[in-house]
This record gives C-alpha cells, structure tokens and sequence, in this order.
C-alpha cells in the first residue's frame, strides 16, 4: 500500500511536471529554433540546409537542442515562486515607485467602481486600501492571502506551512491541480515575452523582413497577454481553494498543537496567540485575553490616488511593445 501510494504520488509529480515545466520549455525552445532559423533566409532555405548537412553536424544540432531544452527546464522549474511574485507585484523599489505607483492608482478606482460581489474574489477588501497590489493576478491572491485573518484572525504567512501538512490527500491533489495550472500559465507568458523580445532583437540585429520582426515581437507580446488572462482565472480558482483548506481543515491544526478548538471569538484568541507564538516566541499563556470582543477598526481613510489618468501594468506593457515594434520596423529590419 505504502509503495502504491509513493508510485501514485510520484505520477502526479511527473504529470504536473510535465504540464507546468516541460510543455512550455519545449515549445518555447521550437520556436526559439524556427526564429533563429529563419532569421537569415526563408524557412526554405532552413530546411534545405538541415537536409543537405551531414550526420556530425544533425547530432549537434539535437544534441545542443536536448540541452537547451533541459536548461530551460530546470531554471523555469526553479523560478516557479520567483515567477508568481514576480505577477503579483513584488518588485524591487524601483519599479514599485514608478510602475507600480501607477498599477495600484488604477485598481484602487476599480475597486471603488466594481460591486461587492465582482470585487470579492478579484481584490482585497475597500477597507484595506494599502493591501491593493499592482496587478490584477496580485490582487486576487492577496485577496485569499486576507481571507483566513479577516474572518479567523489568523496570519496565512504563519500558518499556511504548518496546516500544508495536515490536508487530506484529495484536497492536496486538487490544490496542486490549480497550481499547477496558474504556474503553467505563468511560466508559458514569461516564456512568450522572453522569446518576443529576444527573437525580435535577433532578428533586427541580423535585418530580417519586417513582417518577420513584428510577427515576432507582437505576436509572442500577444500570447504572454492571452497566457496571463488565463492565468488569471486560474488564480480566483487557486485562491478559492485556499480559502477553502482554512474554513475546513483549520481545526485540524489547533488539534495538532493541542489548542482546544472554540467558536468565534474564542477560536479568534486562539488563533492569535499562536501567531505570536510563532512569530515572535510568545508563549500563549502569556498573553492576556482581553475583557471584551475587539470592536471593529473603523474604515481608514482611502489612500491617495493621483488624479488622472492611471493606466494598468497590462496597458504600459502594451504600449511599450506597440512602441518596440514601430521603432524597430523603421530603424533596423529590412
């Protein structure tokens, strides 16, 4: 039984890897292949050229294929979580002024002009207007990062690696499911936008035809944008689970430390004890109960937001390709 469920378990790894590494890695290193191919001829020409060349040089060929092919691979494996941090928002100082300024400028308005039951999976709550994220994707997760301390006081950072553990297998599946899928979708826009800027600088460079630059370039800018839409979906669904596994496995965790499992306000206190525990090494018994319920915060003020126009991240990134390609239709292509 043991070994049937290491076997089964490793299928879905191997699945999930398959999905979410090779399949994107793959793709991209074939068209990475045809770009640089076809960069100084017609693929015509590419094809001729693999025909007529002898056996040393197709080995090579392969061979340097293979091992791009696993290189790519193992970072993109790697680079999982630094990819969704990097979709959320979470960029160096910078980018967070500039950029990212103006990205939370634009959701804050959309927060304010979307409805409740729009706005309750997509974005945090009106009420936390720091929270906001600077994109879209960031904003749904932070949504399901508020869900278990707005409703259950509990830090997600703290406890999520601790409960983790405890979920059922089934609902492990289908959380790993869902990740999966967002990760999948990342990594083939990351990809997307890693081949258009870099085919289309080859290509340039090497004064290809103009419509093979702007096919290039707008056409792998136009994939990421579809594969992050997807992406998107994909994180209302990843966030949803999450907010499941604490509305029902969270009691198994406080039966894991041996906290005794209470009801609102109480499981409340129980909670944030041992997120001081846990974080900063107070011991629980330490900490005083208050005499009543915390009241409610009231609504802080809404943050500032620039006045005029703020546009999103999606709409800068779309400029600034339509921009790339113009200037390189007219300065360098043939």
């Amino acid at each position: 039984m043991f070994s049937a469920t290491l076997g089964e378990l490793a299928g879905v790894a191997g699945r999930r890897s398959v999905r979410g590494v090779l399949l994107p890695s793959l793709v991209f290193c074939c068209l990475a292949l045809l770009v640089v191919a076809t960069g100084r001829g017609s693929a015509h020409d590419a094809l001729h050229a693999w025909r007529q060349g002898s056996w040393e040089s197709k080995v090579l060929v392969v061979a340097g294929f293979v091992l791009a092919l696993v290189c790519v691979s193992t970072a993109l494996g790697s680079a999982q979580t630094a990819l969704i941090r990097l979709a959320e928002g979470y960029w160096s100082p910078p980018v967070r002024r500039t950029i990212g300024r103006l990205g939370r400028s634009h959701h804050r308005r959309a927060v304010r002009r979307a409805d409740d039951a729009c706005a309750h999976d997509r974005y945090p709550p009106r009420t936390r207007p720091d929270d906001i994220m600077p994109t879209r994707l960031g904003n749904a997760l932070k949504a399901a990062e508020l869900y278990p301390r707005l409703r259950y006081g509990i830090d997600a950072a703290l406890v999520w690696p601790r409960l983790h553990p405890l979920l059922p297998d089934t609902f492990l599946t289908v959380l790993g499911a869902a990740r999966t899928g967002l990760t999948a979708l990342l990594a083939s826009a990351f990809l997307s936008v890693v081949l258009a800027v870099g085919g289309a600088g080859y290509l340039w460079a090497v004064r290809a035809p103009t419509p093979l630059f702007l096919l290039c370039l707008w056409g792998g800018g136009l994939a990421a944008w579809l594969c992050y839409r997807g992406a998107l979906l994909r994180a209302v669904v990843y966030g949803q689970h999450l907010r499941v596994a604490f509305d029902l496995y969270r009691g198994h965790l406080l039966e894991a430390v041996g906290r005794p499992v209470g009801d609102g306000e109480d499981e409340r206190v129980h909670w944030e004890r041992l997120c001081l525990f846990w974080h900063r090494g107070i011991l629980p018994h330490h900490v005083a109960t208050p005499d009543r319920p915390p009241q409610p915060s009231p609504d802080p003020p809404p943050a500032h937001t620039p006045p005029g126009f703020s546009p999103s991240v999606s709409l800068l990134t779309a400029a600034a390709f339509t921009a790339a390609g113009l200037a390189g239709a007219l300065t360098g292509t043939g």
